[in-house]
């Protein structure tokens, strides 16, 4: 049994971060001591050790919750799984290219900018419109 900032440290998330999934109820309440503190098992461990991984890979907590609860159900279908993930994937992808649209456009207007030292510059006009 870890304490809430040992299970921290394990993680990799914040003390902050665990009080909100449990707060949320993306885990279960966790353990209580005799003092009220916080105690997690190796099975809360394990949890938030997939949350974190579902976070890190761009999941939203709604999305992490769902693929957590998939994970726990050993009667899932891969087919479940594989829906949200590759939902994910359109979205980041959808992203990615409104990013490089958002990269050409600057690098274009750079590219037109003199860099000199007059004050007309085509960065500031293009902001301006």
């Amino acid at each position: 049994m870890l304490s809430i900032s040992q299970a921290a440290k394990k993680t990799g998330l914040s003390v902050k971060s665990i009080r909100h999934y449990e707060q949320i109820g993306l885990i279960p309440p966790p353990l209580r001591g005799d003092n009220e503190y916080r105690y997690y098992t190796e099975v809360s461990i394990k949890q938030l050790h997939f949350i974190k991984g579902t976070k890190d890979a761009g999941f939203n907590l709604k999305e992490s919750k769902a693929l957590l609860q998939l994970c726990e159900n050993e009667t899932r279908s891969s087919a479940d799984v594989k829906v949200i993930a590759l939902q994910k994937i359109e979205e980041l992808q959808a992203r990615i290219d409104q990013q490089q649209l958002l990269l050409d456009r600057l690098k274009k207007m750079t590219q037109d900018c003199h860099g000199d030292d007059q004050a007309s510059c085509p960065i500031i006009d293009a902001f301006a419109k």
